[in-house]
């Protein structure tokens, strides 16, 4: 009796292990500069997870520490695109990122979309100021959308492939407040559609 107990015991914690999803991430950017503007290097890195079959990306944001140790300041899988959602390849690439001036920038293409994402680290969140996203119609067109959130504007030009010539511009007023967060990232760019 106390056997079987042992084996039924040992063969439900066997299933209750294979049941939790396993991840494995593994590093495939990483960039340098000083976000919170206190003179140290902070750190950005974005991993794939390579046991998953949609393969999530997670975002990581480090603040450098004055002893020298880097401090988590955002862990996410949920603001990047798998890179095989539902098994299949979804076109998105694997995105960059970078640290400028203070500013931390997402860019991704998803299809035949450039998306530059401009963030800036205030009131101790990273909130989005600017979104610029450039289109390819598939024959001769480029349109790219900028959206100022300090300013509240948005802008879209259209031009000819090679060529400087505006063929369409709009600008009109947007109000976003507050301004979007880098964790309500995919909330906000579905309300831009």
């Amino acid at each position: 009796m106390k056997n079987i107990v042992l084996i039924s015991s040992f063969l439900a914690g066997i299933l209750t292990y294979s049941q939790e999803k396993q991840h494995s991430f593994v590093q495939v950017r990483e960039e340098f500069g000083d976000l919170n503007k206190d003179g140290l290097k902070d750190k950005v890195t974005v991993s794939m997870d390579n046991i998953d079959a949609e393969q999530p990306l997670k975002l990581e944001i480090f603040f450098l520490q004055p002893n020298k140790k880097f401090k988590l300041i955002v862990s996410s899988t949920e603001i990047m695109n798998p890179q095989y959602p539902n098994g299949k390849y979804g076109g998105d690439q694997v995105p960059d990122v970078f640290i400028e001036d203070g500013y931390f920038i997402l860019y991704s293409e998803i299809k035949d979309v450039k998306n530059q994402y401009k963030f800036l680290f205030n009131n101790g969140k990273f909130e989005l100021i600017n979104l610029s996203k450039v289109r390819w119609d598939g024959k001769n067109t480029t349109t790219e959308t900028e959206f100022n959130l300090l300013k509240g504007t948005r802008i879209e030009i259209s031009q000819l492939l090679g060529s400087d010539k505006i063929i369409k511009k709009s600008e009109k007023k947007i109000n976003i407040k507050p301004l979007p967060t880098i964790q309500t990232l995919r909330k906000f760019d579905n309300q831009l559609e």
